[in-house]
């Protein structure tokens, strides 16, 4: 959420100093207020000048013409505040924004331009301070800039932004709220970015709820952008709100998007946890079979744990033996060796137990032999099925289960 970025580049900036700017200045004297100033007709002519050079990107011929300006009005402030606007457009235009803030304070500094010049320029030299990182004065520009509009003005989305944005990059995140709120609504088709920085805001605040409606937006707005539905979950689930926080993440495997093994781990596991476990494995082997999910014992193992939640045996047994083909593991053999017994799949829990797994010790061994002894009795062998429940009797953690066959089938054989 930290690695918000510019919204005002320095080209869009240029852009809107040259097409503003510049114009401003070439107005005609009488297109000024009745008792306003008027720039002398010398200086008017070098202004012109100097437009028609740049028109011609001759920046150096440009600048040379208003400086030569500037050393002959000496005292009178309108000119000479005219003269620096014009300059400052100069700089900018080369993308010298130092020299251009330079000469942009210096024509607002007499406070002799005609107001909708002097707006133009407090407009531009905020923009240029955002970019240059002087974000607390371009903030302090900006607002005299708002306090000077005329009466009915609307403020328009691209100066609430700025203010946003810079509130932002100063970590007043309080102050963020407002402005990039109303950037919002005055737009007809508000960035994506320009929620996101709302979205930091709120979360930066701590307003969880407030970001969540961000994210409800931005979902709709880039619905092929699984980070938003992530957050959306993540948030959803930090105020205790699971079924939400699972729909997003359902939401973004419906859309294709998951391209990581953990996206369907944390998927599956939370349906999991919600109790839908028939789901998980649906979703878990999906990944397996896209190959996103590395086909691992780890993996097999997963997918089997999922199944057995699920009561699906068959494909439980499946994943098992997915797994103890790619490692033996005696653990792992146990358990199918139980779900092959609780499946009446007595043949097969017989050649599994066969060919023990690595790692057994008297815990799998006993169990095993007393599953085994139980697979033989359900399949008519009585005399084997003592034997081994005699053999896992001498086997301390199976000996309680298997005396307690022993009696009933050596019973069984002397009344057969």
């Amino acid at each position: 959420m930290n690695g918000i970025k510019r919204l005002l580049s320095k080209k869009a900036a240029l852009s809107l100093v040259v097409a503003g700017l510049s114009i401003a200045l070439v107005q005609p004297v009488s297109a000024a207020p009745k008792k306003a100033p008027e720039l002398r007709k010398t200086t008017y002519k070098y202004l012109q000048k100097a437009q028609e050079q740049m028109a011609e990107d001759d920046y150096a011929s440009a600048q040379a013409s208003l400086e030569h300006a500037l050393g002959k009005v000496k005292n009178v402030k309108f000119d000479k505040a005219a003269i620096n606007q014009m300059l400052g457009v100069v700089y900018a235009n080369q993308e010298q924004f130092k020299k251009a803030l330079k000469f942009f304070k210096a024509s607002l500094a007499d406070d002799a331009l005609h107001q909708p010049a002097a707006q133009q320029v407090r407009y531009n030299l905020a923009q240029l301070l955002m970019m240059q990182g002087e974000y607390k004065e371009g903030i302090d520009v900006l607002l005299e800039w708002m306090a000077n509009l005329e009466e009915g003005v609307a403020i328009p989305a691209r100066a609430w932004i700025m203010l946003a944005n810079g509130y932002s990059r100063l970590n007043q995140w309080e102050n963020v709220i407002e402005p990039a709120t109303k950037a919002i609504k005055v737009s007809k088709e508000p960035p994506e970015s320009w929620y996101t920085l709302l979205l930091a805001a709120h979360y930066e605040l701590k307003d969880i709820p407030s970001a969540i409606k961000v994210l409800e937006t931005l979902v709709k707005i880039a619905p092929q952008k699984k980070k938003y539905w992530q957050q959306l979950s993540g948030m959803n689930m930090s105020i205790k709100r699971d079924r939400q926080a699972l729909a997003a993440l359902r939401a973004a495997y419906r859309h294709g998007l998951y391209d990581k093994e953990s996206d369907y781990t944390q998927l599956a596991n939370f349906l999991t946890f919600r109790r839908v476990p028939y789901q998980a494995g649906i979703v878990y082997q999906d990944g397996l079979d896209k190959g996103v999910i590395e086909a691992n014992f780890d993996n097999y193992k997963r997918l089997a744990n999922f199944w057995s939640h699920a009561k699906e045996s068959r494909k439980a047994v499946e994943a098992f033996y997915e797994a103890l083909a790619l490692r033996s593991d005696a653990d792992l053999q146990l358990k199918l060796g139980r779900m092959l017994a609780q499946s009446e799949r007595f043949d097969e829990l017989l050649k599994l137990a066969a060919e023990p797994a690595d790692g057994m010790k008297d815990k799998h061994t006993g169990e095993m032999l007393f599953l085994s002894g139980m697979a033989h009795y359900q399949l008519g062998n009585t005399r084997k099925s003592l034997e081994l429940m005699r053999k896992a009797a001498e086997i301390k953690s199976s000996r309680g289960k298997a005396n307690s066959w022993i009696g009933f089938l050596e019973q069984d054989l002397s009344s057969s």
